[in-house]
C-alpha cells in the first residue's frame, strides 16, 4: 500500500514543492509575534494530530476487512478440498 501511494504522489503534479511551502510558512511565522506564533502552531499540530486520527481509522477499517477476506478465503479453500 506505502509503495502504490508513494507511486501514485510521483505521478500528481504539485504546483509547488513541500520545501517551498515550509520555507514561506518559516518566513511567515518569523514576522509574527511569539503569541500569535505559537497560535499557528497549535492550529497546523491540530490539523496534522486529525489527519492521523482520520488515517488510522481507515487503516483499522482495511485491517478488519483484510482479516474478514482472510476468513472468507479459508472457509472457501476448505470448502474445495
Amino acid at each position: 500500500m506505502g509503495k502504490s501511494y508513494a507511486d501514485w504522489k510521483l505521478s500528481q503534479s504539485s504546483v509547488t514543492g513541500p520545501d517551498e511551502i515550509e520555507e514561506a510558512y518559516k518566513k511567515v511565522i518569523e514576522t509574527l509575534p511569539a503569541e500569535q506564533e505559537e497560535v499557528i502552531t497549535k492550529y497546523c499540530d491540530a490539523i496534522f494530530s486529525s489527519g492521523a486520527e482520520t488515517e488510522e481509522f481507515f487503516y483499522r477499517l482495511g485491517l478488519k476487512d483484510g482479516m474478514k477476506l482472510k476468513k472468507l478465503i479459508k472457509l472457501i479453500i476448505e470448502e474445495l478440498s
